[in-house]
């Protein structure tokens, strides 16, 4: 064969031979002398020495086809130039990878960083949809902004010795299913953080906690239940919002004075929830559409019930939360509650919002216990068939409601009749104790059964009683229907969460 043809062919059948492990001893800024003219063929690369921002620059310029780098020996020294290098910075710590490193390296699947690694750059592995394993090394403190976004494919446990998450930083990692921070020294997490991360069915988080970003966990699909720490002083908007498999969080303990707007937006799973009581505030949209939740308790600190608050929560039946020293009811917060048959307003209430029960279609009772009628926004009672709406008001009071512009279409009655209008209800309730299902009703049920969320039927009983209890340690799942046939006939429905 010819000489120069024989050496044509192996330069191209040398361009597709798969590369073995690179290793490299190297000094900072040193990396491209090393590695000039091999880089198109390295895929796996194990460094030593020291490198600095210089080396990354090579790295995000001519080695994007990496699958594997191994920075175990290495150290990072601090880098400053005037000139423009990873990230467009000009100063760069050490021991800290730069911002955008590795941004959008598509066949990166495994790093090992430094052993003492502080920081992760803002955007430094995002997009790389493929990540799957970091070592993270024993020093790792800071995550910053947009680091993981994106990252599909990362399942790799976060290190107990993080300090602070910053935002969208693990946006989109769809393959984490569990997260425990429960023993880091952790005091922040950034807005956004783990927005999307829909396969995410738990998180433990520490004690030192002390702020969560808005929208923190939104559209976590999968998770079902979160207890928060009694050190959480901050909390952003919409921290759960479509947290959609959401049934049980524990919140009661949280010093908070408002309850974060559209906090639980969205949470169609959550049944009940007790609220801190702290709280003078619920904000507006806190449990927009939770079409699930059947009881809320509010503490008598409340003073004020923001815009939609509790706007689509259907399954709501009798509303006998709103707490005396409650003054202010805004704008459209009890919308479309179209299971909502009675309600009571406590005496304290001096203004009611524009659309405030509107679209309430169901409501049959009315209790006003003011004894001067709040002031009404617009069109407070649209679509409630007030004219067979049983209004109770104060006896002394009738006349001014009967005279008050929106409260003098109802039907209206004294309290002291309060019996006579609201004879014993059948208001269904039942909660977990532990792993014990206990059922109460007003009026007597005849059968009650118990279902898996899947439709298999794992408890039945027929007996005519107000209260029963259930003992679901051997039933499967967290998630239960209970069908309850009451005295009258009617066949009632709850979905129920249990906490394993």
């Amino acid at each position: 064969m010819n000489k120069s043809l024989f050496i044509t062919l192996f330069l191209l059948i040398g361009q597709y031979l798969p590369a073995a492990n690179y290793y490299c001893y190297t000094e900072a800024g040193g990396l491209q002398t090393h590695l000039d003219g091999k880089s198109g063929t390295i895929t796996d690369l194990t460094l030593s020495g020291t490198i600095d921002a210089r080396d990354f620059t090579f790295i995000n310029d001519s080695l994007s086809h990496l699958a594997s780098l191994d920075l175990t020996n290495c150290s990072i020294n601090a880098f400053e130039s005037r000139e423009v290098y990873v990230g467009g910075q000009t100063q760069y710590e050490a021991n800290s990878i730069p911002t955008n490193s590795f941004f959008g390296f598509q066949q990166l699947t495994t790093i090992r960083l430094p052993r003492n690694t502080e920081k992760i750059g803002s955007g430094a592995f995002a997009g790389c949809s493929n990540l799957t394993m970091v070592e993270w090394g024993s020093a790792l403190r800071v995550i910053n902004d947009f680091a993981f976004c994106d990252c599909s494919s990362l399942n790799t446990p976060l290190p107990k010795t993080l300090t602070q998450i910053g935002e969208y930083s693990f946006k989109q990692c769809d393959s984490y299913t569990q997260i425990d921070l429960s023993s880091s020294a952790l005091t922040s997490i950034g807005e956004r953080a783990f927005l999307n991360c829909k396969a995410l069915a738990s998180i433990s988080l520490p004690a030192s906690l002390q702020s969560l970003g808005d929208q923190c966990f939104s559209g976590c699909a999968a998770l079902s239940s979160i207890s928060l720490p009694q050190n959480l002083r901050d909390i952003g908007e919409g921290c759960f919002s479509y947290c959609t498999a959401l049934t049980s969080v524990d919140i009661k303990s949280c010093p908070w004075e408002t309850l974060p707007p559209y906090l639980f937006d969205h949470c169609t799973s959550l049944i009940s929830v007790q609220v801190p009581q702290s709280i003078t505030k619920v904000g507006e949209g806190a449990f927009y559409y939770c079409t699930s939740l059947i009881n809320c308790t509010l503490p008598e600190s409340v003073q004020s019930i923001g815009d939609y608050a509790f706007a689509g929560c259907n399954r709501i039946e009798h509303m006998r939360f709103l707490p005396e020293g409650l003054e202010n009811i805004g704008r459209w917060p009890f919308y479309g509650m179209k299971g909502l048959y009675s309600a009571q307003i406590p005496s304290t209430v001096t203004y009611i919002g524009d659309h405030a029960f509107d679209n309430c279609t169901r409501l049959t009772i009315l209790i006003a216990c003011p004894e001067t009628p709040p002031l009404l926004g617009e069109a407070v009672f649209q679509e409630v068939a007030q004219e067979i709406c049983s209004l109770a008001v104060p006896d002394e009071s009738a006349s001014l409601y009967r005279n008050a512009p929106q409260w003098k279409e109802f039907k209206l009655q004294n309290l002291s009749d309060k019996e006579e209008i609201e004879p014993e209800h059948d208001e269904l309730n039942a909660h977990f104790e532990g792993k014990t299902l206990i059922v109460r009703s007003g009026i007597p049920m005849l059968r009650i059964a118990l279902y898996t969320i899947d439709g298999r039927m794992v408890y039945q009983t027929q007996i005519e009683t107000t209260e029963s209890t259930i003992d679901t340690q051997a039933y499967p799942g967290r998630i239960f229907i209970l069908s309850v046939q009451m005295q009258s006939g009617e066949h009632r429905h709850l979905k129920l969460g249990r906490i394993d």
